[in-house]
C-alpha cells in the first residue's frame, strides 16, 4: 500500500491489486504514473463498488487530458477482480461535473463536449504515445552512451541482443563481451511503448527505431538523439512543474486547515 493515498477498504482487503492497476495509469502528457505525481488524493471501496478522487494540478488542466486520465482510471478500476462499479472524481476541476458524468457512463469525449470539434481523442492519445516513446528511448540511448556504446554499435543492435539480469540492462556484442548498461526499467519502459505502438518487437529487429519503426544509420544518430533529449527534457520539466503546483496546493490547504483550527479556538491572553 502507498501512505500518502488515503484508503478506505474493507476489513482485511489487501488493497494492493488495486494500487497496482492505478500505478499503471499515466498522465499522458507527462508519461508519468499518476500515483507518482501525487494526482490520486483517495481511494474507497465498498461492496464491490470502487471511488477514486483525483487532485490535478490546476482546476484548469485542459479538459481533454484530464478527461483521458478520469477514463483510463476508471477502466483501470473495473480491471480488479471483484470491482463492478468505478467512480471517479475530479474535484474541484473546472469541467469535474461534465467528465464525472460522461467517464462514469462510459460515454465517449464527443457526447461530453460536442462543441469541441473533435470526435475522438485518439489522435492526441498517440501524439502522447509517440512523445514518451522517444523520451524513453533516449534514457536507453544515454545509458548505452555512457556505458561506451559506439553510434555504429547501437544502429546495429537487434532486440534480440538485449536483454536484463539482476536488474540491469545486457548488451550482446557480436565478437565480444557483454556490456552492463543502466536499469532494467529503462529497457522494459521502452519496449513496453514500442508494443503499444504496434512497432516491431521481434528479436531479429533494430533495438533503435523512429516513430515509423525504420531503423536509423549511424549517421542519424546523434540528430536522433538530441530530437529526443529535447522531447525528455520537456516531459520532466512539465512534470516538475506540475509537482511544485500540487506542492502549492498542499501548503495552501495546510495552512487553511490550520486557520480553521485557530478560528475555533478561544485564545485568551
Amino acid at each position: 500500500m502507498r501512505d500518502d493515498v488515503p484508503c478506505e477498504l474493507p476489513a482485511g482487503y489487501d488493497g494492493s491489486a488495486i494500487l497496482e492497476r492505478l500505478a499503471q495509469v499515466l498522465d499522458p502528457e507527462l508519461d508519468e504514473p499518476i500515483l507518482d505525481l501525487g494526482f490520486v488524493r483517495s481511494l474507497e471501496l465498498r461492496s464491490g463498488h470502487a471511488r477514486v478522487t483525483l487532485r490535478l494540478p490546476t482546476s484548469w488542466c485542459a479538459v481533454n487530458f484530464a478527461y483521458l486520465m478520469a477514463e483510463d482510471v476508471r477502466r483501470a478500476l473495473l480491471g480488479v477482480e471483484g470491482i463492478r462499479q468505478a467512480t471517479v472524481r475530479l474535484g474541484d476541476h473546472c469541467a469535474a461535473e461534465e467528465i464525472e458524468a460522461a467517464v462514469n457512463d462510459g460515454r465517449p469525449f464527443a457526447e461530453a463536449f460536442p462543441g469541441e470539434g473533435t470526435g475522438s481523442l485518439a489522435a492526441l492519445r498517440l501524439t502522447f504515445l509517440r512523445k514518451g516513446f522517444l523520451g524513453r528511448q533516449e534514457r536507453l540511448l544515454r545509458e548505452m552512451r555512457d556505458a561506451g556504446c559506439s553510434a555504429a554499435a547501437v544502429c546495429a543492435l537487434r532486440l534480440g541482443e538485449v536483454s536484463t539480469r539482476d536488474d540491469r540492462i545486457v548488451i550482446r556484442q557480436p565478437g565480444g563481451a557483454s556490456v552492463e548498461s543502466g536499469s532494467a526499467v529503462i529497457l522494459q519502459r521502452y519496449l513496453e511503448r514500442r508494443a503499444e505502438l504496434a512497432l516491431d518487437c521481434s528479436p531479429a529487429a533494430p533495438l533503435i527505431v523512429d516513430l515509423e519503426g525504420k531503423p536509423l544509420s549511424a549517421d542519424q544518430l546523434q540528430a536522433h538523439y538530441e530530437a529526443a533529449r529535447t522531447v525528455r527534457v520537456a516531459l520532466e520539466a512539465n512534470g516538475s512543474f506540475c509537482r511544485a503546483l500540487l506542492s502549492v496546493q498542499h501548503r495552501d490547504a495546510a495552512a487553511t486547515s490550520g486557520h480553521a483550527n485557530l478560528g475555533g479556538r478561544h485564545v485568551q491572553s
